[in-house]
């Protein structure tokens, strides 16, 4: 729907349900949400937040879990956390189909920053961020400690035998390929933790989804994941490289370690956490991220093409098979000799353009003349384009030179594409230096293509050089 039609009914909307005159103003669309909008707007003097499913999609489309909530499961969790102590916005009206909004609910517009990009870089915020290790611990003990009975029935369990065999299941039918992702999958099917009692997970709880002031935490968001499970897993889940946001030396959000966060944790609950159960939960995490990149990438190719964002974050899969490798290196053969890092320098342009040259060409034109100009979200559907034509530039120049050094090194294993990804999905003892050092190549060759400023490359660089 336009824009006119759109405001509209958000106006009646509001009168409805929330009363008063209004007006309705300041309407924006945030940045950033690939799988859900978010929209800023005011109701008279009132800072409010519409979540909402974005137009074609239903909930299991957009989904980039399995098991996450519809956007009215959502809301029944926040309304049932917040009567119980947990810091979160207050639902204010849900959509119903008369509105003609789709599916979402409206809330309260909490207070602070929530792009860590902001957060880290920003002076002011930094009081703020040396007290939040201790109010991530204590918002995670305030989630734990609700009792299921007290939660909405649409919270769903799985043991974390079935969590990941969907995944893997899930990964599959995505046409996942890697076979670092695949000796992931073995190597959790291997140290899979006894189930423990159900609690309520928050399931996402990480920078981006916390808002924060200079005064400290005011709301924790996004609660499409939330479920019943084991708490360690949102305990190692903001831990994860991908929400290190450039600091990957701080596990921790990218602003700490995490042990400050994990001891007063554990002196609030009173439960000890178990490291190795910590690790299960970190590198699940890791590669269930790496699988909901392949979703994005799933979500446009069945319709939903607004925009280049989706595939561009389906090419974020190559981050996670850095991480992984970095994850579980100590387990792997040591490999003697130092690995000689891939080139990327490109040779110079001679005769007839490449097409390496002509999407460098729109690129900067867009860079000057579109994105130098945009601002608030189109300024960011524009980097996006831009990012995306980097990829497809690199991956015209190098992906043919790099898919033959690793044919080359697969024929001097003996192996090809299936038996490399049966050995390492279902046979440790097939692990040898040789294949550790091809996994380690592959990783950096996909992530110097798709995300060569990843904060994870100088880190792996630094170890394998």
């Amino acid at each position: 729907m336009d824009d006119t039609l759109f405001a509209a009914r958000l106006e009646t909307l509001c009168r409805k349900t929330l009363g008063g005159d209004g007006p309705l103003g300041n309407l924006k669309r945030l940045s950033g949400g690939a799988s859900m909008q978010s929209w800023r707007f005011a109701w008279g003097n009132e800072l409010l937040i519409l979540r909402r499913m974005p137009e074609g999609l239903h909930g299991d489309d957009a989904a980039i879990d399995s098991g996450a909530l519809s956007l009215d499961g959502q809301a029944d969790v926040i309304e049932c956390a917040g009567e119980l102590g947990v810091m979160v916005p207050a639902v204010r009206a849900r959509l119903t189909p008369e509105d003609g909004l789709g599916e979402g609910f409206v809330m309260a517009c909490a207070p602070g920053e929530a792009l860590p990009q902001v957060l880290l870089r920003d002076p002011a915020f930094i009081p703020a961020l040396d007290r939040l290790p201790g109010q991530w611990a204590e918002q995670l003990a305030a989630i734990h400690a609700i009792a299921p009975a007290r939660l909405p029935k649409s919270l769903t369990y799985r043991a974390p035998a079935d969590m990941l065999a969907d995944l893997e299941a899930r990964w599959r039918d995505l046409g996942g390929t890697s076979p670092i992702y695949a000796l992931a999958f073995g190597w959790l099917e291997r140290a899979l933790p006894a189930p423990v009692e159900p609690r309520l997970c928050h399931g996402d709880f990480r920078m981006g989804n916390l808002l924060i002031t200079p005064d400290g935490l005011s709301a924790v968001l996004d609660w499409e994941l939330a479920h019943l499970g084991d708490p360690v897993q949102d305990l190692a889940f903001g831990c994860i490289p991908s929400w290190r946001f450039g600091h990957y030396e701080k596990p921790l959000g990218g602003i700490a370690r995490p042990e400050a966060m994990l001891e007063q944790y554990e002196a609030m609950t009173g439960v000890r956490v178990d490291p190795a159960r910590f690790r299960f939960w970190l590198v699940y995490s890791c590669l269930w991220w790496g699988v909901c990149c392949l979703v994005m990438a799933d979500i446009w190719r069945r319709g939903d093409q607004s925009g280049p964002e989706r595939l561009v974050i389906g090419r974020r899969v190559s981050e996670v098979e850095i991480d992984l490798m970095l994850m579980l290196a100590d387990e792997l053969p040591s490999v003697a000799a130092p690995m000689v890092w891939p080139a990327t320098k490109r040779l110079p342009e001679h005769g007839v353009p490449t097409g390496a040259a002509l999407v460098d060409a729109v690129s900067l034109w867009l860079d000057a003349q579109v994105a130098a100009s945009a601002t608030g979200h189109r300024r960011f559907e524009a980097r996006v384009a831009i990012n995306a034509l980097g990829m497809a530039a690199r991956d015209a120049a190098l992906g043919p030179v790099f898919q033959s050094a690793q044919a080359a090194r697969l024929e001097q294993m003996g192996l090809d594409a299936t038996s490399l990804m049966q050995a390492v999905r279902h046979d440790p003892a097939a692990m040898t230096p040789a294949l550790h050092d091809h996994l380690r190549r592959l990783a950096a060759e996909n992530c110097l293509i798709d995300q060569p400023r990843y904060a994870g490359l100088p880190v792996a660089q630094a170890s394998w050089t």
